[in-house]
């Protein structure tokens, strides 16, 4: 539904595209909108509409993504008619796709409602269906993801939606369409959380590329440092096999790298470590082996770590403990350090010092560098691995902010009933925005602020076309407004960050 926006706020009508328009962020919002029933059919058949017949009752949101292919301009003179295109601007008959919705986790690790964790499969179907007009019936789609260590994937495909999606299509299309676990490697834990087993996948049929970024990296910088770097649950020697001076790999799909467009739909969420998890973030999921993801430094900023503020004897205990825990074979070992850690723990909690955890806080200087690194790969990485100036692939971004989450995202939030879609070509314009109408102060978060800086391989075109992100224009339910104008209307409210990050993160007027 259209806020009522003074007429002064909004742009005169554009007519054509503006030289940066593909820059601009657009947000659809429908304060009534809910998730339909799988499979989730559109509830008229739209002129372009290639499944005659396949209709379903009350699903706005397929309207709402249809509206925001409109309002991003997408194959606009033929916009209403039955040869309307907006995918075929990206994607060709015969290219390859790859969708990568968020399939983080297949149930809330606290009991609580999990609509809020994963892309729904209302987004996905929706576009989807504009992906099979663009084929025309030649080439192929593969909705992938690598999803957290101990994730059950066919439970989080069937969390979704997907499941229902991939059997409609297999009736009704011609469209070669694969639905693939991009992971190596998957933990089967305790119910304590304590990881018990690894166990080998088959993961991407196509393989993996190693890339390195070598001193390009964006985690060059912390060389002196990368015996610290850590990813929970994971061996530490297995994370620096991956990460020393002067080298930097991380293992990628080769489905993504041989993808001609990659079709990105993340979750609207909090995130512990990096702020808030979209565009920019929702690109992690493109590794085979998570491993390699640097994500915090052991210890605190005193000895050159980022995992927490000060020095915490009893917390750098308890990490010594869990590692020790983790896929120990022996059972009565586990059963033992599992005593004392949970002793520990509760002197942590006693001590009222429990929330800043793992780099779950906004004094995390290693993950932000981590994303963009993969942000740049899924970009401009050929398929062998290298580098190359220009981008390889075309990317499109389409957010699900039905049902968002809120607090401690990504694993357990709290869901928050928005209505909302976003979507863009950009992903730092798309993350702008959506930081902006989360209520957050896009400058306070490491990740967007580095991530407008130009750099080799940039990810996005705000630093070099608009300078101010405060200008940047965001077309809001059709209507093209400024960024800041947005901030300062506070559309959404203010979303509740996670206790590492509150009082941190949130706009303050006047700033």
């Amino acid at each position: 539904m259209r806020p009522a926006f003074p007429q002064s706020a909004a742009d005169p009508e554009m007519d054509g595209k503006d030289k940066d328009s593909a820059v601009w962020p657009v947000i659809r919002r429908d304060s009534e909108a809910h998730y339909p029933q799988a499979p989730f059919h559109p509830d008229a058949e739209f002129p372009e509409y290639p499944f005659k017949g396949a209709v379903g009752q009350g699903n706005r949101v397929y309207r709402m993504v249809r509206s925001l292919l409109q309002d991003l301009q997408l194959d606009s003179r033929r916009s209403g008619s039955p040869e309307w295109n907006p995918l075929g601007d990206l994607i060709r008959p015969g290219d390859s796709v790859v969708v990568k919705p968020n399939l983080v986790l297949h149930r809330h690790p606290r009991g609580g409602d999990p609509v809020c964790l994963v892309t729904h499969g209302s987004v996905v179907r929706a576009v989807l269906d504009y992906v099979c007009l663009a084929l025309k019936g030649e080439g192929n789609v593969v909705i992938a993801d690598a999803p957290i260590q101990e994730t059950d994937f066919d439970e989080a495909v069937r969390l979704s939606g997907i499941d229902r999606i991939a059997d409609f299509y297999s009736r009704r299309s011609a469209l070669n369409l694969k639905v693939l676990d991009l992971r190596r490697i998957r933990a089967l834990k305790d119910p304590r959380g304590h990881v018990v087993e690894w166990r080998e996948l088959p993961g991407d049929p196509a393989g993996y590329v190693t890339v390195d970024l070598g001193s390009d990296s964006q985690l060059s910088p912390l060389d002196g440092r990368t015996a610290r770097f850590r990813v929970a649950n994971y061996p530490v020697d297995e994370t620096l096999r991956y990460h020393r001076p002067g080298s930097h790999r991380y293992v990628i799909s080769r489905t993504v790298l041989a993808a001609d467009v990659v079709i990105s739909l993340p979750k609207l969420k909090t995130h512990c470590k990096a702020g808030i998890t979209v565009a920019l973030k929702n690109i992690v999921g493109i590794v085979g082996r998570k491993e390699c993801l640097a994500h915090h430094r052991k210890g605190s900023l005193w000895v050159g770590g980022d995992e927490y503020p000060r020095p915490s004897p009893l917390k750098a205990f308890s990490d010594r403990l869990e590692r020790a825990i983790d896929g120990n074979p022996h059972r009565w070992h586990r059963v033992l350090l599992g005593n004392l850690y949970r002793v520990n723990e509760r002197l942590i909690r006693l001590l009222g010092d429990a929330a800043l955890r793992d780099g779950s806080w906004y004094g995390n200087d290693t993950v932000w560098r981590m994303v963009l690194d993969l942000d740049r790969i899924v970009r401009y990485a050929r398929p062998d691995g290298t580098m190359a100036e220009r981008p390889q692939r075309r990317i499109l971004t389409v957010v699900d902010g039905i049902v968002a989450g809120e607090e401690e995202g990504p694993l357990e939030p709290e869901p928050r009933t928005v209505g909302l879609v976003a979507g863009g070509l950009d992903l730092v314009a798309l993350d702008l925005a959506a930081a902006t109408v989360m209520g957050f102060d896009w400058r306070k978060i490491p990740l967007l602020r580095n991530a407008v800086t130009a750099t080799r391989w940039p990810v996005g075109a705000v630093g070099e076309n608009l300078n101010d992100g405060e200008s940047l224009p965001v077309i809001w339910n059709g209507h093209r407004l400024q960024l800041r104008f947005l901030r300062e209307q506070g559309v959404l409210g203010t979303f509740k960050a996670p206790r590492g990050w509150r009082g941190h993160v949130e706009w303050v007027p006047g700033t």
